[in-house]
């Protein structure tokens, strides 16, 4: 398998600074998201923050995974609505405020609502479901970021 697909098999993602605060994120080769600060912290407002992708990446992964349980156990629902907040460990005033260096994603607040006829059981595997997405169990029990810095001439 050559490097690039090897990339896109396991969804790497490479990320390119554009103007002010704004970036583009390529994953695995194929898909693109802008990402960008709010206008409040001196972005331009064009796409979702950071810690908003954050959330998103939860709540797409909770909703792939109660389908996937569902699926698995062969039995069907109408649809899932996740809803998701944070709270940050300090105020902050945007990517120029000093403390930002300290900012840092101190809780998430998901609620699911799963709608359809379900029985007890089938409510007790999606719950589960919820429990054990891939993105959860991360956040769950943190991550070791490796990090390097290269400074290209």
């Amino acid at each position: 398998m050559t490097e690039q697909n090897l990339a896109s098999a396991n969804r790497d993602v490479v990320v390119h600074s554009l103007q002010n605060f704004a970036s583009l994120a390529v994953i695995g080769g194929e898909h693109t998201v802008v990402i960008d600060e709010p206008r409040e912290f001196e972005g331009d407002g064009v796409a979702p923050n950071p810690f908003g992708l954050v959330l998103s990446a939860l709540g797409g992964c909770i909703a792939g995974t109660l389908r996937g349980v569902a699926r698995q156990h062969d039995f069907a629902y109408e649809r899932a609505t996740v809803r998701l907040s944070l709270r940050v460990n300090r105020p902050t005033a945007g990517p120029l405020d000093p403390g930002e260096r300290d900012l840092r994603i101190a809780r998430i607040i998901v609620r699911v609502t799963v709608h359809g006829p379900l029985n007890a059981e089938q409510r007790q595997l999606l719950v589960h479901g919820v429990e054990t997405c891939p993105v959860g169990n991360t956040l769950r029990r943190a991550v070791n970021l490796d990090e390097s810095v290269e400074f290209a001439a």
